[in-house]
């Protein structure tokens, strides 16, 4: 296996379109663990962590770009983006997985149980993929297309992630789920994001994790909350609709019926902090 460092998104294009099966690789936290496996075996390894273009959050007129190699400490400190994100951030792994691990690479490896995924879908980022032939822009929810896979192309690279300026100006809230509360993989998660005015949920947009073979939007139950008044809000049914819309499995790490019950504890309690009871 050979290991090249990019200093520019250009070299980094070139080598990944170069090799068959090159992959790239920032904090390495997700694939150190599927190489030690011997579950992958590419031929090269190009190293895009210090690539400048890669590691800035700046706010622009169309709301905010987030680049693909930020590590999810940063993305834990700050204040700027949705807070369902932040809480996803800071809900991966220790300190020290954190200080290494992007956002890019979290994206990228597409575990559904991904603590930056359904922040990411719930508030309709879009994703920044480009390669050597040209740049193309996929929405979140259409970037994922099973466990560990996503619509990526041979010699692709996610450069950039996009948050609208109208997803900025709402409330949202993050709730995960997991056997422990350190380094733990989540068992089910749920990312809530609302516009209120006047005590209207003028919009909303919801999704969950490890319930579904990809983070998924809840579309049924965004189009029950929006237009609702807090006051009254029919819990219940709002939650018997995200029952109906999720897809959760039995696995060694939850039943199939406690992913169902906790997606609707978890979603509930989302909701609450988002509308502020």
């Amino acid at each position: 296996m050979e290991y090249r460092v990019a200093t520019t998104v250009d070299e980094a294009l070139a080598l990944l379109g170069g090799r068959d099966g090159a992959r790239p690789v920032a904090g390495g936290t997700d694939l150190a663990v599927v190489l030690a496996d011997g579950l992958s075996a590419p031929p090269l390894l190009v190293d895009v962590a210090g690539i400048s273009a890669l590691r800035g959050v700046h706010r622009t007129p169309e709301g905010l770009s987030i680049g693909a190699a930020v590590t999810i400490a940063e993305l834990g400190g700050r204040t700027d983006l949705p807070t369902c994100l932040v809480q996803g951030a800071r809900a991966i792994g220790s300190p020290q997985i954190r200080n290494l691990a992007t956002i890019g690479g979290n994206v990228c490896n597409a575990s559904p149980c991904g603590d930056t995924l359904s922040p990411l879908v719930a508030p309709a980022a879009a994703f920044v993929l480009q390669s050597r032939t040209g740049t193309r822009i996929v929405p979140a929810g259409q970037f994922f297309v099973g466990p560990k896979k996503t619509v990526l192309a041979a010699g692709e690279l996610l450069v950039e992630i996009r948050i609208p300026a109208t997803r900025l100006a709402g409330r949202s809230a993050f709730r995960m789920i997991g056997k422990r509360n350190g380094q733990v993989i989540s068992q089910v998660n749920a990312a809530v994001w609302l516009a209120i005015e006047s005590g209207v949920i003028r919009e909303a947009a919801a999704a969950v994790g490890s319930v579904a073979p990809v983070p998924l939007r809840l579309s049924a139950t965004e189009r029950l909350l929006s237009g609702k008044k807090i006051a009254g809000l029919d819990l219940v049914a709002v939650l018997a609709s995200v029952d109906a819309e999720i897809a959760p499995i039995s696995d060694v790490r939850a039943s199939l019926a406690y992913r169902r019950r906790v997606t609707r504890s978890l979603f509930a309690d989302a909701l609450a902090e988002a509308v502020g009871t």
